[in-house]
């Protein structure tokens, strides 16, 4: 049953989940973050995404609640600076030599500190979205998707008995995030915009390459992956396991 805000004030948390292609909106319950509400929205290609998330936030469920927080999780390119090197004033120049294809303005570079890993993440959000949501939320939080997933694979990594090197592969149905994890400390990420098995083991081969891994004795942790993808690159790397995460 759909309660409205006026009756329980602060019970609720609104998740925004932006995409190159679309949208999700989530109400969760804040006791227990079990989910109350969700809707996915897909562009048209005719209608500008910020145009899409007002119409979409100005509509029920989402105007009758009140929610205790917002939160936008973005995925976008991002790459990670060293928390040691990282000079605020040169966030937006390094953005741009990282992916210069992209050209974003100055106001579309945005950064988040990653403090358990010691590095700071740079990630792009379209100002218009932005604005859009903050129009109704104020106080949003931004987030980057990739900064999030990285430090929940931390998180799993520091649970490990040994410091070895361990590499990680995250599935998700458009994209992938790939990691691998030295003494406990971030040595590399990437995410891989791909929606099928073929290309997921191609790119997870082609990292697991360039990063010397040994296919006999280094094991790879797969995080929600098809029974499919699981046995191919069993056939390459025989220490393939699921990770539940």
């Amino acid at each position: 049953m759909q309660v409205t805000g006026s009756n329980l004030l602060n019970t609720y948390r609104l998740s925004i989940r932006l995409f190159s292609d679309g949208f999700s909106l989530s109400i969760l319950y804040t006791a227990d973050n079990s989910l109350v509400q969700k809707e996915d929205v897909t562009a048209d290609g005719v209608t500008p995404l910020y145009q899409l998330l007002e119409k979409t936030l100005q509509r029920p469920p989402f105007t009758e609640y009140s929610f205790q927080n917002v939160e936008l999780l973005v995925l976008s390119p991002s790459t990670c600076v060293p928390l040691e090197y990282f000079r605020r004033e040169e966030v937006f120049a390094l953005y741009n030599l990282t992916f210069p294809s992209l050209k974003v303005g100055k106001k579309e570079v945005h950064y988040q500190i990653l403090p358990s890993l010691e590095v700071v993440e740079l990630f792009s959000l379209d100002p218009q979205i932005l604005q859009t949501i903050q129009d109704q939320y104020p106080d949003v939080e931004i987030v980057s998707l990739e900064g999030r997933a990285i430090e929940t694979l931390a998180n799993a990594d520091r649970k490990k008995q040994d410091r070895s090197i361990h590499f990680y592969a995250m599935v998700a149905p458009k994209n992938m995030l790939v990691c691998c994890f030295k003494e406990q400390r971030l040595h590399y990420a990437s995410t891989f915009s791909v929606d099928n098995d073929a290309d997921r083991l191609y790119y997870i081969m082609g990292v697991w390459k360039s990063l010397q891994m040994e296919e006999k004795t280094q094991p790879l942790y797969l995080n929600n992956a098809s029974p499919e993808l699981l046995q191919q690159l069993q056939r390459f790397i025989p220490k393939t396991v699921v990770c539940e995460l």
